[in-house]
């Protein structure tokens, strides 16, 4: 046709048949993914059971030392058999015939046993993945006859044809392969070989399909395969003994709006179930105050310590060998969709909650992925915002998978917390000990004994003597290292802060820069106005050299004696450096008018205030009336120093007033649990204790600091 003959008009896409194969290659990631695809239809039809055979010739092949033997894919089939609903004609037609259709949604085929596992349709590509060749026996219920549709997948790779060129038989004929019901789907031509790995892999990946902490005792799945493969590979799929006895474990329900409800918890040092309750301050998303967008969900983790699984092994009569490859294969988290699982989550190390890389930051008390076989049960109704990825694998990333992430640390956080306090410790402590961490590290006590035993052995009194001496300038050298580190340590937390600030004033010198530079350009030069500018600039570069002044005590060269500071100046230091959270929360902070000089190192004075202001900031922003800080500073007598550092946040939770000054615990879900415990360090370097205490200015967390050295 000439385009000039007519000036508008309609096109129609012509896919071509090679369609039908990328959308199998590109869609299903592996070949474990596409039978668990066709797994998912036979769940869909309400078979009680389905049968995987693999049959053919098996070779061996030498790898390393290991003999691996295989399915050979030459003249192999596969063959998957379930006792479903069957299909009639018009199912055929209008379901395994219209890629993408809508025939799952559709409320007149709505599954009256069970919620459909797919619903885009693109589930029977999953045969194109796995061989080249597909038979499709079907039979329902009331009818005598089964039928048979032949599909050849190389037919759709012809790059020239297009989709409605390829034809594909069928024909009806008197039930033979099926008795009552059902559907069988005969692969040939496989494309991939498939050794005893990959299928140890399959089983794995079978065994989750369907929630292995609560399985779906209606529905079962088996693998058959030749006699040469390993035997410990064929039959039904069942859930280890190992999951049965976990050291932990925390199930229950979130809530609509993200909150915790019905909670149980066990341990296994316990050795009951206990009910958690929660009050509103004790379980929080972050940006408070909103709600959860993911929607309620149900769940179960169980967890086990992995440092010593001798004891496991004998209670489920197997070896640790045995006991640690059963964890490994179905550690993790999975997602579950009205019972079917969703890929990959939970697949072997997908650390989709990022859980090892909380743990690398406190290894001490978070959990890490491969100590966890647990499971969040959603549904297509009750989790709209929870979208499945168009390739079936996958959640469609945003806040609602962001806030499931979350919840799932608030939860795992409670363990934590909770395991952490079951440890033996060598004494619990109500506030952080006077001592030093280097004071036992003395030959004191030996040096007095040797005297009073051996008075008359002067060479053995001066070698102590000697020694102890050594011992302390070391330490003096330890302490210098250490403290420099903590200074950069701090500093690298307050970049940003300085950054964005500093960023500010060289916007503002700029804006002065240029309007000098349009000044000088006029004919007529103000001198008057230019002498503003320069005023200006001037201010703000005082200004400037106030936040590094604010800085420069943080930098890691080493100091002399520390010098006379007031200690309220230092403290309104450390707010103003975090002045933008304090507003961006409207948080509002006052500290005592008093004037005390003390002979502390600025820094460290800083580093103790820093950790406590962040420490507010944190859990103040998860309440949502007013918020306040307040630090009163006095010295009831002329070797003591107090401050009272309070906050109206949620407070020190129950129960963890013990723990919470341990180094590498934290109530926060991502904390790393070292600000409290070097807090309490530096203090104690100052003959001073660090506390906490319930009568305090604020109705939150209330601390109190005494220092009696340098004061």
């Amino acid at each position: 046709m000439d385009i000039n003959q007519k000036s508008e008009g309609e096109f129609i896409f012509k896919p071509r048949a090679r369609l039908i194969k990328t959308i199998g290659e590109e869609l299903i990631s592996n070949d474990q993914v596409a039978i668990v695809e066709l797994v998912k239809n036979s769940y869909d039809a309400e078979s009680p059971i389905v049968d995987i055979t693999f049959s053919g010739n098996v070779e061996e092949k030498q790898e390393g030392k290991k003999i691996n033997k295989y399915l050979k894919k030459e003249n192999a089939t596969l063959l998957i058999y379930d006792q479903g609903n069957g299909m009639d004609f018009s199912t055929i037609t209008s379901a395994w015939m219209e890629p993408a259709t809508n025939f799952k949604k559709k409320s007149e085929n709505q599954n009256k046993i069970r919620k459909f596992t797919g619903e885009k349709g693109i589930g029977r590509f999953a045969s194109a993945k796995l061989a080249s060749k597909l038979e499709l026996v079907t039979k329902q219920a009331n009818s005598d006859e089964e039928i048979v549709v032949n599909f050849n997948w190389d037919d759709f790779s012809d790059e020239e044809k297009y989709l409605d060129n390829i034809k594909v038989r069928w024909k009806t004929r008197k039930a033979t392969e099926i008795k009552e019901k059902g559907t069988i789907l005969k692969l040939s031509g496989l494309n991939n070989d498939w050794d005893e790995d990959k299928i140890r892999e399959l089983r794995v990946t079978l065994s989750r399909l369907l929630n292995p902490i609560v399985p779906v005792e209606d529905f079962l799945i088996s693998i058959s395969l030749p006699k040469e493969l390993d035997k410990n590979l064929d039959g039904t799929i069942e859930r280890p003994e190992t999951l049965n006895k976990p050291d932990y474990l925390i199930k229950g329900r979130i809530d609509k709006l993200g909150r915790p409800s019905n909670i149980i918890y066990y341990s296994k040092n316990i050795g009951k179930e206990e009910s958690l309750l929660f009050n509103d301050k004790d379980f929080l998303l972050k940006d408070q105050p909103r709600v959860s967008t993911s929607g309620a969900f149900d769940f179960e983790f169980r967890i086990w310590n992995r440092d010593d699984l001798n004891k496991l092994s004998k209670e489920v009569n197997s070896t640790v060998k045995n006991v640690k490859k059963d964890l490994d294969d179905l550690s993790g988290i999975s997602i579950y969709r009205d019972n079917v699982r969703v890929l990959p989550y939970g697949n072997k190390n997908n650390d989709w909650p990022r859980l090892d890389i909380r743990r690398v930051n406190n290894p001490t008390l978070r959990l890490s992925n491969n100590q966890i076989v647990g499971y969040i049960s959603i549904g297509l109704l009750s989790n709209p915002n929870l979208k499945d990825q168009s390739n079936r694998e996958g959640i469609v990333e945003g806040q609602a998978l962001e806030d499931v992430k979350e919840l799932i640390k608030l939860i795992l956080n409670e363990v934590e917390q909770r395991r952490y306090s079951e440890r033996p410790r060598e004494n619990d402590r109500g506030k952080v000990s006077q001592e030093s961490l280097f004071e036992k590290f003395s030959l004191k006590s030996i040096s007095t004994l040797v005297k009073e035993k051996l008075p008359e052995n002067k060479i053995i009194i001066e070698a102590v003597e000697k020694k102890d001496v050594e011992i302390k300038e070391s330490i003096t050298k330890v302490q210098e290292v250490i403290s420099r580190y903590r200074r950069l340590t701090t500093l690298g937390q307050l970049i940003d802060a300085v950054v964005h600030d500093g960023g500010n004033y060289l916007n503002k010198i700029d804006l002065q820069a240029n309007l000098i530079t349009k000044s000088l350009r006029k004919k007529e030069i103000d001198k008057t106005e230019l002498l503003e500018y320069v005023s200006n600039i001037q201010a703000l570069r005082k200004d400037f050299a106030q936040l590094f002044r604010r800085v420069e005590p943080f930098g890691g060269r080493k100091r002399g004696r520390p010098k006379n500071v007031i200690i309220e100046d230092i403290i309104k230091n450390q707010f103003s450096l975090y002045h933008l959270d304090l507003e961006r929360l409207n948080i509002k902070h006052s500290i005592s008018d008093t004037k005390n000089e003390v002979t502390i190192d600025e820094a460290e004075l800083g580093i103790i205030f820093m950790n406590l202001i962040q420490n507010s900031i944190h859990w103040l922003e998860h309440i949502d009336n007013e918020r306040n800080i307040i630090v009163n500073v006095s010295k009831p007598s002329s070797d003591q120093l107090e401050v009272y550092f309070s906050d109206n946040g949620p407070g020190i939770k129950e129960g963890t007033e013990n723990t919470i000054f341990d180094p590498y615990f934290s109530t926060k879900p991502d904390g790393i649990g070292l600000g409290l415990s070097i807090v309490g360090e530096l203090i104690s370097e100052y003959d001073g204790d660090f506390m906490l205490v319930n009568n305090g200015d604020l109705d939150g967390a209330n601390f109190k600091l005494i220092f009696r050295y340098r004061i």
